[in-house]
Parts: structure tokens; C-alpha cells; sequence
């Protein structure tokens, strides 16, 4: 139930109750009017009465007045009209002495992105109740919002003190609080000032390495987890967090020989081996990262976190019936449980058991590969051929969440494209782009579906639009330069705009494809071979593969050729781009 009140007759009823108080008290000394004559006792009594009734008098004021701002800030709130409920609640909070309303008022205020109103409001909150922590907690981000990093010092001067029997002398409450704060040159700035108050505490070094890292500024971490390690050469947590910072830094071998020593050292402790795994993933060494994980599972065989990191491990390494056993565990324990039906279906599409995939798909529920599960259970009904079902589910998640309309149209679009429906993929992508005139991931799918059609004219308007909007849209430039190569003779065009994609990004398989292509194209067979065979080294894919065996065969190379179409072959056996590849030469 809504409350609503009309402002005028709040503003008018506090008046009137005041006018009825006032008039209590001037019938009290009416009534005195026909009393004997007042000895000094009585004077002294009327006098203490006067002074007291001029304090109700003052109290009722203030009590009606802020009873009046706290319901015209809440109202306003409830009315979306924050600028209005700030300033209600910053008087509100000046007039009274309950710390609970300068809370109130500086929670409101920052909500509303009123900074300055907000700190204010802290300030006073502070005033009544200066060994509260979330309001220095408050007063910090707050002061840092406002660009005043001395008060911003001060406060977290502040906070150190009221932490400083914590295990961590604080420090670790300050990385918590600062951690998530958007202006991250303004948290390493506020950390210079804070570190050189506490030169000689290594766990203020360690915090401010903990802020670099996470902010990727990775040499001003190294710089102060070594300085934290002079001050406190066994600091095992600084040690991984170096080890850690190197790895970013490209100096893998390093990093891995700190975290083996640490393992070394005190083998019983999980943190140290279940990092050292950590880094041996990301330097794809899966095989000794497995290991490692294995000892850390012994020691704790109920850690979900660790069965997690297996369970990925093996899938990464395509270990699927390993992955599925760790993947069934975790679902055992009740751990992990979205993810899991989520990898689960990956692993019954990779191994083409998709109605399987969708039984898993379809049980994502909640977590951040929901929209993805969806998704394919879309697209795996498709490659059932059931056309019309995929697109009812497309339809589905689209009533439930509009936001996702772009992706889902373009989704459907492929999905038709594929099945050879053009004209209804054409008729989805024209009813998105009038609902959402522009888009360039909508241009993009319409592009190619209008290249598949035929329709040149519209996949290069298209393109082009894309890229008066987005000159740099390295997809754009290297769809249109492969379109111009492959359907047109306008070859030094395709070359131009192929260029300025593959110097955006030099590595992408697809643009290493294209300018193969047009070299080609070109005539430029030599050239052409060394794009292409890199490309293929990235991402064996059936249409790069088919476009390197012809540069092969024409060169004289038809061995190399046919063994390359062979391979791509037995990968992808539906591939359009091998089959008339292979046609066209019949090797």
C-alpha cells in the first residue's frame, strides 16, 4: 500500500498543532489572572514555569518540523524525486541528534550520486557517533569522491586505528573498502599518501600492491610487494601476490619457481598449492596444474572449489569423461550447480549427444551462463531440424528478459540463414533493425545474410554504415574486405580495407584468412600461403583449411593439398567450403 501525502496539508498541520500547544498554555496563564497577589516563592515558580514552557514550546517546533522533513523525504523518494529527498534529509539530519538519520541521509545521498551532500550528511553522522566504523568507512570514499585526499588520509588514519587489533593491522579492512571504488588513479593516489605515513609496515606496502594489482597496474604492485618483503622477507601472502604479478608481467618461470618453494617449504598448506596449480593453468602447463590440484584435493576432498578447477582442467584438455565425473560431483555436493549443467551440456554437444546437451542446457537457471544455456538450447534444436521449436524458445526468452532482443534476433537469423530460409531471416533482421535502427551487431547479420542472398548492394551498405559509425570496427573492415575479394573484382579495394582490419588485430585467424585470400585474388600465391598457413595454425577451421589447400594445388603443391582437405574433412564432414572446394578440384 502506498502512502501519499498532500504536502500543503503537512505543511499547514504542524502549525495548527503547535497554535493548539500555544494555546494550552496561554489558557494556563489566563487562569492566573484571578490568583492572590504573587509572593516571591510564586515569582520565582511562574518564572521556572515561563522558561520551561518556552523549551516545550521550542521542542514541539523542532519535533514538528522534523517530523515534516522526514516525511516530505521519504515521499519524495518514494516519488523518484531524489535531488529533493537528499536536501530533506540533509536538514533533517542537522536538526536531529539520532545518528540514524544522518545514516539515512548520507545512504540516500549517495545513492542518488550526490556526493557532496553525501559526505556532509557523513560529517554529521560522524558528530553523533564518532566510533562508528561504517561512517569512517563512509567518510573515506566519500572524501576521495570529493578530491579532498588529506580529509581522505585523516579518515582512514581513523579507520586503521579502530581495526588495529585485527590481524592485519587494519590493512586488510582498507583493500576491502577501496577495492570496488571506480576511480582507481584516485585509490592509487589516496595509497601513495597513506604508504608514506607507514613506510616501515609492510602490510601497508601489501595493500597497496593488492590495490595495484587489481587495478593492472602490475609494476607499481611488483614495486610494493618487494617493498613489503624487505620489511618482512618470510610474508608468504606477499610472496604469491609476487608470483602472481610476474605471471601478468610475462615472467613465468620466475613466478612458477616462487610458488614451488612456497609448496616446498609447508606442503600442507592448501592456499600455497592450490595457487601454485593456479599459475601452472594459466601458463597451460594442464598436466603438472592437474597434479598439483590432485594433492590439494587430498588434503581437503570436499573443497568444491578445487573439484571446480579439475573438473574445467579436463575439459579444457578435452578430457570429457573425467570433466563429466568431477562435473556430477559437484552437482552431488550441491556445489558449483549451475555451472555444472552448464559444462555438462558442453560436453554432451562436443560429443553430438544434443538432446542430452539440451536436458542439461535447459536446468541453467540462474548464474552467468544462463542467456548462453538458452542459447544453444535454441541452437541444438536447430541442428535437429526443428526449426520452428528453436525459434518459439528464441521468442520465449525474449518476452521474458527485452533487453536481450538484439542478440536474440541475431541469433535467429543464423539459425535461418543455416537452415537455407533466407527470406525469413531477412524478414527477422529488417523487424530488428526497425526496432533497434543502427545497430551494428544487426547490420553485421544482416550483411551476411545478404552476401549469402546474393544481394551485394545491401551487404556493402551495410558494412559502410558500420563504419561511418565505428571507423575502427575491425569486423565490419574485414567482412567488407573479404565480401569485395571474394564476389567482386575490386581487389585493391578489398586489399585497403583487409589491411586496416589485420592492423587492429594481427593475430585474428578470420582476417589472416581474408588477406590470404585477397593475395590470392591478387595473384600473390607465395604471400597468400604464409597468411593462410598461420591462420590455420590458430584455428583449424573447414573454410581456412579449403582456402589453403586450393593456393596449394594451383601452386603444384596437390599433396600437401589433398592431405590438408583430408584432415579438415574428417573434422567437419557437413562443410559447404570443403565439399565445393573439393568439387571444383575433385583431387
Amino acid at each position: 500500500m502506498t502512502l501519499y501525502i498532500n504536502r500543503l496539508r503537512v505543511r499547514m498541520m504542524f502549525p495548527a498543532m503547535a497554535a493548539a500547544l500555544l494555546l494550552g498554555v496561554q489558557a494556563c496563564a489566563i487562569s492566573t489572572k484571578s490568583a492572590p497577589a504573587t509572593t516571591p516563592e510564586m515569582a520565582v515558580m511562574n518564572s521556572t514555569r515561563v522558561a520551561e514552557s518556552a523549551a516545550l514550546d521550542e521542542q514541539y517546533r523542532k519535533s514538528a518540523e522534523l517530523m515534516y522533513l522526514l516525511l516530505m523525504a521519504e515521499v519524495a523518494a518514494q516519488k523518484g524525486e531524489l535531488p529533493t529527498s537528499v536536501q530533506a534529509y540533509l536538514k533533517a539530519a542537522r536538526l536531529s541528534d539520532d545518528p540514524k538519520i544522518a545514516e539515512r541521509a548520507t545512504r540516500v545521498a549517495s545513492f542518488a550520486r550526490d556526493y557532496k551532500s553525501a559526505m556532509l550528511a557523513a560529517e554529521r553522522w560522524a558528530e553523533l557517533q564518532p566510533s562508528n566504523l561504517d561512517v569512517q568507512h563512509s567518510l573515506v570514499i566519500l572524501y576521495l569522491r570529493n578530491q579532498l585526499l588529506d580529509k581522505a588520509v585523516d579518515a582512514v588514519d581513523l579507520v586503521l586505528k579502530m581495526t588495529a587489533k585485527s590481524k592485519i593491522q587494519g590493512f586488510g579492512h582498507l583493500v576491502a573498502l577501496l577495492n570496488n571504488e571506480g576511480d582507481k588513479e584516485a585509490v592509487l593516489a589516496l595509497m601513495d599518501r597513506v604508504v608514506s605515513n607507514y613506510s616501515n609496515n609492510p602490510h601497508a606496502h601489501f595493500a597497496y600492491a593488492r590495490l595495484a594489482f587489481q587495478s593492472k597496474q602490475y609494476d607499481k604492485a611488483k614495486q610494493q610487494v618487494e617493498a613489503a618483503l624487505e620489511l618482512k622477507p618470510d610474508y608468504d601472502a606477499a610472496l604469491s601476490l609476487l608470483a602472481r604479478t610476474q605471471m601478468m608481467q610475462g615472467e613465468t618461470d620466475e613466478a612458477l619457481e616462487i610458488m614451488r618453494k612456497l609448496v616446498e617449504r609447508d606442503p600442507q598448506t592448501t592456499s600455497h598449492r592450490a595457487s601454485y596449480a593456479r599459475l601452472l593453468a594459466v601458463a597451460k602447463r594442464y598436466d603438472e596444474a592437474l597434479r598439483q590440484f590432485r594433492e590439494v584435493l587430498k588434503l581437503a576432498p570436499d573443497n568444491a572449489d578445487i573439484i571446480y578447477a579439475i573438473a574445467l582442467l579436463n575439459l579444457e584438455q578435452r578430457k570429457f569423461k573425467e570433466a563429466e565425473k568431477y562435473f556430477k560431483s559437484l552437482l552431488d555436493k550441491r556445489k558449483h550447480v549451475f555451472e555444472s549443467y552448464f559444462y555438462l551440456g558442453s560436453i554432451a554437444e562436443e560429443l553430438k549427444q544434443y538432446s542430452k546437451a539440451i536436458k542439461w542446457y535447459r536446468q541453467v537457471q540462474h548464474g552467468q551462463n544462463k542467456i548462453d544455456a538458452g542459447i544453444r538450447v535454441a541452437q541444438l534444436l536447430s541442428r535437429q531440424k526443428k526449426i520452428n521449436e528453436a525459434r518459439n524458445y528464441l521468442h520465449s526468452m525474449h518476452n521474458r528478459d527485452p533487453n536481450l532482443s538484439v542478440r536474440l534476433y541475431v541469433v535467429e537469423i543464423d539459425i535461418l540463414a543455416k537452415a537455407n530460409q533466407f527470406e525469413p531471416a531477412m524478414e527477422v533482421a529488417n523487424r530488428g533493425l526497425a526496432e533497434n535502427p543502427d545497430n551494428a551487431d544487426l547490420l553485421y547479420a544482416r550483411s551476411l545474410l545478404a552476401e549469402e542472398m546474393g544481394r551485394l548492394d545491401m551487404a556493402e551498405a551495410d558494412l559502410k554504415k558500420i563504419l561511418v559509425q565505428d571507423p575502427k570496427n575491425v569486423h565490419a573492415l574485414n567482412a567488407l574486405g573479404y565480401t569485395l575479394a571474394d564476389r567482386t573484382d575490386r581487389l585493391q579495394e578489398a586489399y585497403g580495407y583487409i589491411s586496416q582490419a589485420l592492423a587492429l588485430e594481427p593475430e585474428e585467424p578470420a582476417i589472416l584468412d581474408s588477406m590470404g585470400w585477397v593475395l590470392y585474388r591478387m595473384g600473390r600465391a607465395r604471400e597468400a600461403t604464409e597468411y593462410l598457413r598461420r591462420a590455420l595454425k590458430i584455428m583449424p577451421d573447414d573454410e581456412i583449411a579449403a582456402h589453403l589447400g586450393e593456393v596449394l594445388w594451383v601452386t603444384g603443391l596437390k599433396k600437401e593439398a589433398a592431405e590438408i582437405w583430408s584432415k579438415a574433412l574428417k573434422a567437419n564432414p557437413d562443410s559447404v567450403h570443403l565439399k565445393n572446394v573439393l568439387k571444383r578440384f575433385n583431387p
